[in-house]
């Protein structure tokens, strides 16, 4: 194996590579990263066996193809530190070690043995046929959807979730895709988030997607909207590709609750208020105390927060309220989540029901977005 490539572009393909190598494994073959040649192209690939990748490098001139296992992180900063420009690599055959080489410097590294590497998930295999031959299409391709889409998706409903809990649909989130429909569906037993989203597809699938990878995608594949990012199902496994990237992961296999009888459809007052002024409001508010009380009377919403130690808040808010007077107390870091995913003009319906039921926030003149609060009892 031997060939020459740019060192930008390299090192660009390698940020995302490293991403996927685990902090500590019993399979030390998982710390390289596999490099492959192939149709005059180079490939790098990483895994940790639950979620991986695959990235194509642009600007290669293959000399003699081949396939190599290198430490990845080592071989990350090895290329971090070298100058721009051409580099040359190659596979010493008799050292079985990978050489690295530019004008002034030349590195050589310890391999792992090709071999030994992870067999390829099916789904990568379909996904190189399907790119190879532009006018195929796979019977497993779910839709394709913007970056800039997914991005806001994963934003909008990861926060609700609790990625460290032992119960596993609390970390991760619900897929539901239901002909030209995507629904995500978020909880952490406090909150409930329902994102929805249309997209070009005729599937019916239902999965649960770890939050760790949804966080992984969405930074890989970034937001530009021009980007377009396709989905596949394979084998209980989910594939995103784009920007000659391949992200796959492992599906939590477990049983989602039935969020649909958590959303409340009767309330006791609705506010309409100014996003910016409610989100500095209760940005102020928290820096008393994490529980917030709001007191509401006609066109008038108070926002009050106190602590033994650190004293009292108080602020008033003009809004839309027309029903009876009503107190109720929040987790302000939870209405401070909501508000700071959505778009910085955006006008807030706040529908609020006494006692200990749960209150709903939308975005006004919007349906594709609902989160689901519970109130805090407070003592004041």
């Amino acid at each position: 194996m031997k060939l020459l490539c740019s060192q930008e572009e390299l090192l660009r393909s390698l940020q995302l590579a490293v991403r996927v190598i685990p902090t500590k494994t019993t399979m030390p073959i998982l710390n390289g990263l596999l490099l492959e040649t192939r149709n005059d192209q180079l490939f790098c690939l990483g895994s940790d066996l639950e979620i991986g990748i695959e990235v194509e490098i642009p600007e290669v001139t293959i000399i003699t193809p081949g396939r190599v296992v290198v430490a990845g992180r080592t071989f990350y900063d090895v290329i971090r530190h070298l100058p721009t420009g051409r580099i040359e690599m190659g596979l010493d055959q008799n050292t079985n070690t990978f050489k690295i080489n530019t004008a002034n410097s030349s590195f050589e590294l310890n391999t792992f043995p090709a071999e030994e590497y992870p067999v390829l998930p099916e789904g990568i295999k379909t996904i190189r046929l399907v790119r190879e031959d532009k006018t195929a299409v796979s019977d497993h391709t779910l839709f394709s959807l913007s970056a800039a889409d997914f991005s806001t998706a994963v934003k909008q409903s990861i926060y609700a979730t609790a990625p460290n809990d032992s119960r596993p649909f609390l970390s991760s989130v619900l897929w539901e895709i239901d002909r030209g429909k995507l629904r995500l569906v978020a909880t952490d037993i406090n909150r409930l988030v329902v994102k929805d989203l249309p997209v070009n597809g005729e599937f019916n699938e239902e999965f649960l997607v770890p939050v760790k990878s949804l966080k992984e995608m969405a930074l890989i594949f970034g937001d530009d909207p021009s980007d377009e990012i396709n989905f596949l199902l394979l084998n209980r496994q989910l594939y995103a590709a784009g920007r000659g990237v391949v992200f796959y992961t492992r599906l939590i296999n477990a049983q989602f609750p039935r969020y649909e009888q958590v959303i409340p459809e009767d309330f006791d007052g609705q506010i309409e208020c100014d996003r910016t002024s409610f989100l500095t409001a209760l940005t102020r508010s928290s820096l008393v105390d994490s529980a917030v009380k709001i007191s509401l009377s006609t066109d008038s919403l108070n926002i009050y927060a106190m602590s033994p130690d650190l004293g009292q808040f108080s602020e008033d808010l003009s809004c839309s309220y027309q029903a009876e007077p009503l107190e109720i107390g929040f987790n302000v870091y939870y209405l401070m989540d909501f508000l700071k995913v959505i778009g910085p003009e955006q006008q807030v319906v706040f529908n609020l029901s006494q006692g200990m039921k749960a209150s709903v926030l939308k975005v006004k003149g919007s349906e594709d977005y609902t989160y689901v609060v519970m109130p805090l009892r407070l003592n004041y």
